[in-house]
């Protein structure tokens, strides 16, 4: 199971850039120009405040395609298409004996498609997703196996069989976003709505400094926020850091029950800081995000980690 474990850090790290390169005999294309792009980001608390709980692991995974050069945006809906696959586990903060008034555990795969285009100075991106929850995810079973392999703490059979019931849950997003320039920065306010697994609210703004990310197709963590660089701009070099902050008014969550001990917070606020090294053929990412809590009894708050990676042969 370690083997496998390796295997899978070294598929995150590599596969993406080995799709990007091998894109050259997928489809015929001008120099330079991007028509296929692949790109991950990685999401876990061991990388924040190194706990195992809550918000506790997460990776998605996109590919865009159409509209053109991906290094720039359409200007009509449906010319330029994001497939994205991701996946979630959320937990209690204790993995063995959990506290009466704590969250179930949720295992979270979300298959989704969503479109990319500017108007009137404008990034606007809509779509929809499945989300499948529950035991017949294969999470907890796979997150038992990684955590014994590694000697960690791993979810007992008391918490796996209390996770929340299988189900598909269709998910509708969409988002605004606008990118005001200055001198070596970019602030980017942005507002997004969800209904479906989560029906939310949230508005929110970012700021980059520095050379890199400033012309990038930008996309944005489904769990943490962190904008990720998805498609690189020729120009992109450097050194960036990245400043965030949004807040959710949250209507309904399927991941935790409307009445009880856990019930939901209906304020969710998030903060996040991070930096890039963009080169070449090299990008690296790292960000920490702090979330509010979630639900009524959730004594306090957490800090995940995220990690991005782009490799050129």
């Amino acid at each position: 199971m370690l083997r496998s474990f390796v295997l899978l850090v070294l598929l995150y790290v590599f596969a993406p850039a080995t799709f990007v390169n091998a894109q050259s005999w997928l489809a015929s294309k001008p120099a330079g120009e991007k028509t296929i792009q692949i790109s991950s980001v990685l999401t876990n608390d061991f990388l924040g405040d190194g706990k195992d709980r809550w918000k506790t692991g997460s990776l998605d995974v996109s590919l865009t395609f159409g509209g053109g050069d991906l290094r720039a945006l359409p200007t009509k809906p449906w010319e330029r298409y994001q497939l994205r696959v991701r996946s979630e586990i959320i937990a209690p903060a204790n993995l063995t004996t959990p506290v009466i008034n704590d969250r179930q555990y949720v295992g979270v795969l979300g298959l989704g498609l969503f479109t990319h285009f500017e108007t009137n100075g404008y990034d606007v991106t809509y779509g929809g997703e499945l989300v499948f929850v529950g035991e017949n995810t294969g999470l907890g079973s796979l997150q038992k196996s990684i955590h014994e392999e590694l000697d960690f703490a791993a979810p007992s059979a008391t918490v796996l069989n209390n996770q929340i019931a299988n189900a598909i849950y269709p998910t509708v997003h969409a988002g605004v976003s606008k990118n005001l320039y200055g001198t070596k920065s970019l602030l980017r306010p942005f507002v997004e709505a969800q209904a479906g697994a989560e029906t939310f609210l949230r508005v929110g703004a970012d700021v980059i400094f520095g050379k890199a990310m400033m012309n990038d197709f930008l996309l944005r963590d489904s769990v943490s926020g962190q904008l990720i660089s998805h498609s690189k701009a020729d120009d992109s070099k450097g050194i960036g850091f990245l400043l965030g902050a949004d807040a959710a008014y949250v209507v309904d969550s399927n991941y935790l029950p409307n009445s009880g001990v856990s019930k939901l917070e209906k304020f969710r606020p998030r903060a996040r800081a991070g930096v890039v090294y963009q080169a070449l053929k090299f990008d690296a990412f790292y960000g920490v995000t702090w979330l509010g809590k979630e639900f009524a009894s959730q004594p306090e708050n957490q800090v995940v980690g995220s990690l991005n990676f782009r490799i050129s042969f």
